[in-house]
């Protein structure tokens, strides 16, 4: 059985512990929540592993009621409801009514209200996996040690056998960012495989910056081209940032595939690092210095074969737009074929004017280079 998400644990001091703990007895045990142990100046809630600690407030000593904020999670979006109308019809302060704040989660829905105290709690619900999706079969795939979730669409015009892109999303997001372009892609006569990336939602193993997802990737394609409906000889790699980063490495191990098309995606770590002060610690704690290089497309050019395509916003503060030119212009001066497409105005998030755009020019690549031989 998949254990509850939650937090690890939490504690507050509170200015009367017995008004507290009437208040959140309003909610807590609807998550699952018990009293386990109790003393004259505190209370512990235990739900599982997962600890609540209220404590009182010592006279001439604070901590700071209120300097909190506290995020429980709830097991559906219907308990986050249920918590709401039973707060607000107990009169209590919401903050924040019911609502979604995807950015800080996949599927994040929460709603944030005070304790008596002024602490801010929110009590949210979260996907643990990746969600259904309607005209898509989710699948399960094979990568170098781990399982990946992802999702598969079929065609919806042309004769099979049919070319087929594997779909590879940034840094924090999932194969379900990738389903608007995966149904374009389909809707355009190609196999689509969007795929979560070793690490983040739906797939196992921790999230590397293309040490060892390039590898997930390799055995992706081979996965691919066993499927009935698929040309095995008319596959491409497409991928957005840090996915754009991971299908050139696996280029570099020359894969079976005919294109590789990348969406801003950083090219050399070292530069990048210089170039993006936001992004030192992260690679630091992650990569080391020592890192920075096996996880540059920029130096593996020698490798790649297959034709490549680089989109990128000449506004883009995330990952410089010299990037992509650096790889094109490498590529080039290896004897390879490379284009890079600079997208006027564009920063590391793009307009739908500008993706509309940007995908016309994929599509173009496409076609030139998965048509039948």
């Amino acid at each position: 059985m998949r254990p509850r998400p939650s937090f690890a644990g939490a504690a507050i001091e509170v200015s009367d512990l017995a008004r507290s703990v009437a208040f959140h007895r309003l909610w807590l045990p609807m998550l699952g929540f018990h009293r386990v142990w109790t003393s004259p100046d505190r209370v512990m809630w235990s739900r599982g592993y997962d600890h609540f600690v209220m404590r009182q407030a010592k006279d001439g000593i604070s901590y700071g009621p209120g300097a909190l904020w506290l995020a429980v999670s709830a097991e559906s979006r219907g308990q986050v409801d249920q918590v709401f109308a039973e707060l607000r019809d107990a009169g209590a302060e919401i903050i924040q009514p019911p609502q979604e704040l995807d950015y800080l989660a996949p599927g994040y829905y929460s709603v944030g209200f005070r304790d008596p105290d002024g602490v801010p709690i929110e009590v949210m619900h979260r996907w643990d996996d990746l969600p259904e999706v309607r005209d898509a079969e989710q699948v399960r795939v094979p990568g170098h040690g781990v399982s990946l979730g992802g999702y598969f669409f079929k065609p919806v015009a042309g004769q099979p056998p049919y070319p087929a892109l594997i779909l590879l999303h940034g840094f924090a997001g999932h194969a379900h960012n990738m389903v608007g372009l995966a149904r374009a892609a389909a809707a355009n006569g190609y196999a689509a495989l969007a795929l979560s990336l070793r690490g983040w939602l739906g797939s196992e193993g921790e999230n590397d910056q293309g040490l060892r997802q390039p590898l997930d990737v390799l055995a992706a394609i081979d996965w691919l081209s066993k499927r009935p409906l698929v040309d095995r000889d008319r596959i491409a790699l497409v991928g957005a940032s840090m996915g754009g980063q991971v299908a050139l490495l696996a280029a570099a191990h020359k894969p079976p595939v005919r294109a590789v098309a990348a969406f801003f995606a950083p090219t050399d770590l070292a530069r990048w690092r210089e170039a993006n002060p936001y992004m030192r610690d992260y690679l630091d704690d992650l990569c080391g210095p020592e890192g920075l290089p096996v996880r540059s497309p920029i130096l593996r050019v020698a490798q790649i074969d297959a034709p490549v395509l680089l989109l990128h916003g000449d506004r883009d503060e995330n990952v410089p737009v010299e990037q992509s030119l650096a790889m094109a212009e490498a590529l080039v001066a290896h004897g390879k074929e490379a284009e890079a497409v600079v997208i006027p105005g564009a920063t590391h998030y793009f307009t739908e004017q500008q993706n509309a755009a940007a995908r016309r020019t994929l599509f173009d690549f496409l076609r030139r280079h998965l048509t039948r031989s």
